[in-house]
Protein backbone atom coordinates (compact mmCIF):
# COMPACT_ATOMS: atom_id res chain seq x y z
CA UNK A 1 0.00 0.00 0.00
CA UNK A 2 2.82 2.39 0.93
CA UNK A 3 4.67 1.64 -2.33
CA UNK A 4 1.46 2.28 -4.29
CA UNK A 5 1.11 5.74 -2.63
CA UNK A 6 4.76 6.44 -3.37
CA UNK A 7 4.18 5.48 -7.02
CA UNK A 8 1.24 7.85 -7.26
CA UNK A 9 3.24 10.69 -5.74
CA UNK A 10 6.15 9.85 -8.05
CA UNK A 11 4.08 10.15 -11.22
CA UNK A 12 2.67 13.49 -10.04
CA UNK A 13 6.18 14.77 -9.38
CA UNK A 14 7.21 13.60 -12.85
CA UNK A 15 4.46 15.77 -14.38
CA UNK A 16 5.63 18.75 -12.31
CA UNK A 17 9.22 18.18 -13.45
CA UNK A 18 8.06 17.78 -17.08
CA UNK A 19 6.14 21.08 -16.82
CA UNK A 20 9.13 22.92 -15.33
CA UNK A 21 11.46 21.47 -17.99
CA UNK A 22 9.08 22.35 -20.81
CA UNK A 23 8.54 26.03 -19.99
CA UNK A 24 10.77 28.89 -18.90
CA UNK A 25 8.27 30.12 -16.29
CA UNK A 26 9.90 33.50 -15.50
CA UNK A 27 9.94 34.31 -19.23
CA UNK A 28 6.21 33.49 -19.49
CA UNK A 29 5.25 35.47 -16.37
CA UNK A 30 3.59 38.26 -18.37
CA UNK A 31 1.93 39.97 -15.40
CA UNK A 32 5.18 40.22 -13.47
CA UNK A 33 7.15 41.41 -16.49
CA UNK A 34 4.73 44.24 -17.33
CA UNK A 35 4.20 45.32 -13.71
CA UNK A 36 7.03 47.93 -13.68
CA UNK A 37 5.58 49.50 -16.85
CA UNK A 38 2.17 50.38 -15.37
CA UNK A 39 3.32 53.19 -13.01
CA UNK A 40 5.56 54.71 -15.69
CA UNK A 41 2.73 54.75 -18.22
CA UNK A 42 0.38 56.23 -15.59
CA UNK A 43 2.91 58.96 -14.89
CA UNK A 44 3.07 59.85 -18.60
CA UNK A 45 -0.73 60.03 -18.77
CA UNK A 46 -1.00 62.11 -15.62
CA UNK A 47 1.75 64.47 -16.77
CA UNK A 48 0.24 65.01 -20.22
CA UNK A 49 -3.29 65.56 -18.86
CA UNK A 50 -2.00 67.93 -16.17
CA UNK A 51 0.16 69.86 -18.63
CA UNK A 52 -2.74 70.30 -21.03
CA UNK A 53 -5.00 71.42 -18.16
CA UNK A 54 -2.40 73.94 -16.94
CA UNK A 55 -2.01 75.41 -20.43
CA UNK A 56 -5.80 75.77 -20.87
CA UNK A 57 -6.15 77.19 -17.36
CA UNK A 58 -3.32 79.65 -18.05
CA UNK A 59 -4.96 80.94 -21.24
CA UNK A 60 -8.31 81.28 -19.46
CA UNK A 61 -6.66 83.10 -16.54
CA UNK A 62 -4.97 85.54 -18.92
CA UNK A 63 -8.38 86.10 -20.53
CA UNK A 64 -9.98 86.89 -17.16
CA UNK A 65 -7.05 89.13 -16.16
CA UNK A 66 -7.42 91.15 -19.38
CA UNK A 67 -11.22 91.34 -19.04
CA UNK A 68 -11.69 89.29 -22.23
CA UNK A 69 -13.49 86.48 -20.40
CA UNK A 70 -16.11 87.01 -17.69
CA UNK A 71 -15.46 85.43 -14.28
CA UNK A 72 -18.55 83.16 -14.57
CA UNK A 73 -17.33 81.79 -17.90
CA UNK A 74 -13.89 81.21 -16.38
CA UNK A 75 -15.42 79.20 -13.51
CA UNK A 76 -17.40 77.04 -15.97
CA UNK A 77 -14.40 76.64 -18.28
CA UNK A 78 -12.19 75.43 -15.41
CA UNK A 79 -14.65 72.58 -14.73
CA UNK A 80 -15.46 71.77 -18.37
CA UNK A 81 -11.79 71.55 -19.44
CA UNK A 82 -11.26 68.70 -16.95
CA UNK A 83 -13.14 66.29 -19.22
CA UNK A 84 -11.03 66.60 -22.40
CA UNK A 85 -7.74 66.80 -20.47
CA UNK A 86 -8.67 63.62 -18.56
CA UNK A 87 -9.53 61.88 -21.85
CA UNK A 88 -6.18 62.96 -23.33
CA UNK A 89 -4.39 61.73 -20.19
CA UNK A 90 -6.11 58.33 -20.43
CA UNK A 91 -5.31 58.08 -24.13
CA UNK A 92 -1.62 58.89 -23.53
CA UNK A 93 -1.51 56.37 -20.64
CA UNK A 94 -2.92 53.57 -22.83
CA UNK A 95 -0.71 54.49 -25.77
CA UNK A 96 2.49 54.58 -23.69
CA UNK A 97 1.51 51.39 -21.82
CA UNK A 98 0.96 49.51 -25.10
CA UNK A 99 4.20 50.82 -26.59
CA UNK A 100 6.20 49.82 -23.52
CA UNK A 101 4.55 46.37 -23.35
CA UNK A 102 5.12 45.67 -27.05
CA UNK A 103 8.76 44.42 -26.75
CA UNK A 104 7.77 42.12 -23.86
CA UNK A 105 4.81 40.74 -25.84
CA UNK A 106 7.03 40.16 -28.88
CA UNK A 107 9.64 38.38 -26.74
CA UNK A 108 6.96 36.08 -25.28
CA UNK A 109 5.40 35.44 -28.72
CA UNK A 110 8.81 34.54 -30.13
CA UNK A 111 9.39 32.12 -27.24
CA UNK A 112 5.89 30.63 -27.65
CA UNK A 113 6.59 30.11 -31.37
CA UNK A 114 9.75 28.16 -30.43
CA UNK A 115 7.79 26.03 -27.93
CA UNK A 116 4.85 25.33 -30.20
CA UNK A 117 6.59 24.93 -33.57
CA UNK A 118 6.80 21.14 -33.49
CA UNK A 119 3.36 19.53 -32.88
CA UNK A 120 2.61 21.96 -30.05
CA UNK A 121 3.47 21.66 -26.40
CA UNK A 122 0.87 23.34 -24.21
CA UNK A 123 -1.98 21.03 -25.24
CA UNK A 124 -0.16 18.06 -23.69
CA UNK A 125 -0.99 19.46 -20.25
CA UNK A 126 -4.71 19.88 -21.10
CA UNK A 127 -5.84 16.94 -18.89
CA UNK A 128 -4.68 18.85 -15.79
CA UNK A 129 -7.10 21.73 -16.33
CA UNK A 130 -9.80 19.52 -17.91
CA UNK A 131 -10.07 17.44 -14.73
CA UNK A 132 -9.80 20.36 -12.30
CA UNK A 133 -12.17 22.71 -14.18
CA UNK A 134 -14.01 21.05 -17.12
CA UNK A 135 -15.91 24.29 -17.86
CA UNK A 136 -12.79 26.39 -18.47
CA UNK A 137 -13.54 27.09 -22.15
CA UNK A 138 -10.93 29.85 -22.47
CA UNK A 139 -8.15 27.39 -21.59
CA UNK A 140 -9.67 24.73 -23.89
CA UNK A 141 -9.55 27.20 -26.78
CA UNK A 142 -5.85 27.88 -26.10
CA UNK A 143 -5.13 24.13 -25.87
CA UNK A 144 -6.90 23.56 -29.22
CA UNK A 145 -4.86 26.33 -30.88
CA UNK A 146 -1.70 24.70 -29.48
CA UNK A 147 -2.73 21.27 -30.79
CA UNK A 148 -3.59 22.68 -34.24
CA UNK A 149 -0.37 24.71 -34.41
CA UNK A 150 -2.21 28.02 -34.83
CA UNK A 151 0.37 30.09 -32.99
CA UNK A 152 -0.59 33.34 -34.70
CA UNK A 153 -4.14 33.06 -33.34
CA UNK A 154 -2.91 32.84 -29.73
CA UNK A 155 -3.03 35.92 -27.52
CA UNK A 156 -0.12 36.43 -25.14
CA UNK A 157 -2.51 36.97 -22.23
CA UNK A 158 -4.41 33.72 -22.92
CA UNK A 159 -1.27 31.61 -23.24
CA UNK A 160 0.38 33.01 -20.13
CA UNK A 161 -2.87 32.76 -18.16
CA UNK A 162 -3.08 29.03 -18.94
CA UNK A 163 0.56 28.64 -17.86
CA UNK A 164 -0.30 30.41 -14.56
CA UNK A 165 -3.27 28.09 -13.99
CA UNK A 166 -1.15 25.01 -14.65
CA UNK A 167 1.57 26.32 -12.33
CA UNK A 168 -0.98 26.88 -9.54
CA UNK A 169 -2.46 23.40 -9.91
CA UNK A 170 0.86 21.60 -10.23
CA UNK A 171 2.50 23.48 -7.33
CA UNK A 172 -0.02 21.75 -5.04
CA UNK A 173 0.75 18.11 -5.84
CA UNK A 174 -1.26 16.98 -2.80
CA UNK A 175 -4.42 18.48 -4.32
CA UNK A 176 -7.19 15.87 -4.17
CA UNK A 177 -8.43 16.91 -7.61
CA UNK A 178 -5.07 15.96 -9.10
CA UNK A 179 -5.11 12.18 -9.30
CA UNK A 180 -3.00 9.53 -10.98
CA UNK A 181 -5.27 9.36 -14.03
CA UNK A 182 -4.52 12.98 -14.96
CA UNK A 183 -0.77 12.38 -14.75
CA UNK A 184 -1.05 9.27 -16.93
CA UNK A 185 -3.04 11.21 -19.57
CA UNK A 186 -0.38 13.93 -19.67
CA UNK A 187 2.43 11.38 -20.04
CA UNK A 188 0.38 9.65 -22.75
CA UNK A 189 0.18 12.95 -24.68
CA UNK A 190 3.98 13.16 -24.61
CA UNK A 191 4.34 9.49 -25.62
CA UNK A 192 2.06 9.96 -28.66
CA UNK A 193 4.38 12.58 -30.07
CA UNK A 194 7.50 10.53 -29.46
CA UNK A 195 5.91 7.59 -31.32
CA UNK A 196 4.91 9.91 -34.19
CA UNK A 197 8.51 11.17 -34.46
Amino acid sequence: MASKQKGKRGIKKEIVRQFERSFDLPKLDYKKRVQPIKPKAMLYGLASGSLLYCIAFGFAYVGVSNNVMPLESFAKFVWIIMVPTTVVGLFVWLLVKNRMEYPIRQDILKYVAELEHNDGLLWRFAPVIDHVDPNDYASKKTFNLSREGKIKDMAVEDYTEVIDKLKDILSNTENRNFDNKIAEEVLENFDKTEVAL
